[in-house]
Protein backbone atom coordinates (compact mmCIF):
# COMPACT_ATOMS: atom_id res chain seq x y z
CA UNK A 1 0.00 0.00 0.00
CA UNK A 2 1.43 3.35 -1.00
CA UNK A 3 1.27 6.04 1.97
CA UNK A 4 0.99 9.78 0.88
CA UNK A 5 2.96 12.23 3.19
CA UNK A 6 0.30 14.21 5.15
CA UNK A 7 -1.31 17.46 3.70
CA UNK A 8 0.82 20.67 5.16
CA UNK A 9 -1.02 22.76 7.53
CA UNK A 10 -2.00 26.27 5.90
CA UNK A 11 0.79 27.85 7.81
CA UNK A 12 3.58 24.88 6.65
CA UNK A 13 2.56 25.49 3.88
CA UNK A 14 2.96 30.09 3.49
CA UNK A 15 5.98 29.43 5.18
CA UNK A 16 7.83 26.92 2.61
CA UNK A 17 6.33 28.86 -0.42
CA UNK A 18 7.36 32.46 1.21
CA UNK A 19 10.88 31.24 1.77
CA UNK A 20 10.98 29.49 -1.76
CA UNK A 21 9.74 32.97 -3.33
CA UNK A 22 12.20 34.49 -1.14
CA UNK A 23 15.10 32.56 -2.49
CA UNK A 24 14.22 32.78 -6.19
CA UNK A 25 13.83 36.80 -6.14
CA UNK A 26 17.77 36.89 -4.08
CA UNK A 27 18.69 34.64 -7.07
CA UNK A 28 17.13 36.84 -9.44
CA UNK A 29 18.43 39.63 -7.69
CA UNK A 30 22.08 38.65 -8.93
CA UNK A 31 20.78 38.07 -12.47
CA UNK A 32 19.96 41.44 -12.43
CA UNK A 33 23.13 43.09 -10.89
CA UNK A 34 25.15 41.14 -13.68
CA UNK A 35 22.77 42.25 -16.54
CA UNK A 36 23.01 46.19 -15.36
CA UNK A 37 26.67 45.90 -15.73
CA UNK A 38 26.09 43.94 -18.79
CA UNK A 39 24.19 46.53 -20.23
CA UNK A 40 26.12 49.64 -19.57
CA UNK A 41 29.33 48.09 -20.05
CA UNK A 42 31.72 49.81 -17.45
CA UNK A 43 31.11 49.89 -13.68
CA UNK A 44 31.70 53.62 -13.67
CA UNK A 45 28.80 53.98 -15.86
CA UNK A 46 26.23 52.13 -13.62
CA UNK A 47 24.74 55.13 -11.47
CA UNK A 48 23.53 56.20 -14.96
CA UNK A 49 20.54 53.83 -14.33
CA UNK A 50 19.75 56.01 -11.59
CA UNK A 51 18.35 58.56 -14.25
CA UNK A 52 19.39 61.99 -12.07
CA UNK A 53 17.72 64.66 -12.84
CA UNK A 54 14.91 62.69 -13.80
CA UNK A 55 11.24 62.59 -11.41
CA UNK A 56 12.37 59.34 -9.53
CA UNK A 57 8.52 58.23 -9.54
CA UNK A 58 8.19 57.99 -13.08
CA UNK A 59 11.79 56.32 -13.37
CA UNK A 60 10.19 53.72 -11.12
CA UNK A 61 6.83 52.89 -13.24
CA UNK A 62 9.34 52.92 -15.98
CA UNK A 63 11.42 50.77 -14.05
CA UNK A 64 9.13 48.41 -13.03
CA UNK A 65 7.39 47.76 -16.10
CA UNK A 66 10.40 47.30 -18.58
CA UNK A 67 11.60 44.74 -16.19
CA UNK A 68 8.87 42.76 -16.63
CA UNK A 69 8.51 42.88 -20.07
CA UNK A 70 12.47 42.46 -20.70
CA UNK A 71 12.42 39.33 -18.71
CA UNK A 72 9.26 37.93 -20.34
CA UNK A 73 11.04 38.71 -23.73
CA UNK A 74 14.46 37.30 -23.36
CA UNK A 75 12.27 34.09 -22.15
CA UNK A 76 10.18 34.09 -24.97
CA UNK A 77 13.29 34.53 -27.56
CA UNK A 78 15.83 33.44 -26.27
CA UNK A 79 14.42 30.63 -23.28
CA UNK A 80 18.56 31.20 -21.92
CA UNK A 81 19.90 28.89 -19.22
CA UNK A 82 21.65 31.08 -16.89
CA UNK A 83 25.86 31.69 -18.75
CA UNK A 84 28.37 30.96 -15.83
CA UNK A 85 31.18 32.31 -17.55
CA UNK A 86 29.75 35.60 -18.07
CA UNK A 87 28.11 35.60 -14.31
CA UNK A 88 31.67 35.10 -13.22
CA UNK A 89 33.40 38.13 -15.55
CA UNK A 90 30.21 40.25 -14.20
CA UNK A 91 30.98 39.65 -10.60
CA UNK A 92 34.78 40.31 -11.21
CA UNK A 93 34.13 43.42 -12.45
CA UNK A 94 31.76 44.78 -9.83
CA UNK A 95 33.76 43.16 -7.24
CA UNK A 96 36.76 45.25 -8.71
CA UNK A 97 35.05 48.27 -9.00
CA UNK A 98 33.93 48.06 -5.14
CA UNK A 99 29.99 47.23 -6.09
CA UNK A 100 30.12 44.72 -3.26
CA UNK A 101 26.38 44.58 -2.89
CA UNK A 102 25.98 43.48 -6.31
CA UNK A 103 28.61 41.48 -6.44
CA UNK A 104 27.46 39.69 -3.31
CA UNK A 105 24.32 39.26 -5.00
CA UNK A 106 26.04 38.25 -8.26
CA UNK A 107 28.29 35.86 -6.57
CA UNK A 108 24.92 34.21 -4.30
CA UNK A 109 23.63 33.49 -7.69
CA UNK A 110 26.41 31.55 -8.90
CA UNK A 111 26.46 29.66 -5.41
CA UNK A 112 22.70 28.48 -6.43
CA UNK A 113 22.02 26.07 -8.40
CA UNK A 114 19.01 27.61 -10.09
CA UNK A 115 15.87 25.17 -11.91
CA UNK A 116 16.14 27.29 -15.42
CA UNK A 117 19.62 25.17 -15.52
CA UNK A 118 18.43 21.76 -14.99
CA UNK A 119 14.84 21.47 -16.34
CA UNK A 120 14.77 20.70 -19.75
CA UNK A 121 13.10 23.06 -22.27
CA UNK A 122 9.34 22.06 -23.48
CA UNK A 123 8.88 23.46 -26.93
CA UNK A 124 5.49 24.72 -26.93
CA UNK A 125 2.75 22.17 -29.50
Amino acid sequence: MTTHPSTPTTADADRALADRAASSGEYLAGILAAAMLDTVGQPEKLPALLFPGLDPNAVELVWEKALVVGYRLGRLIERPRWDTASLRRLRTALADAGYEAMDSQVARSLATVHPADTEPVRERP
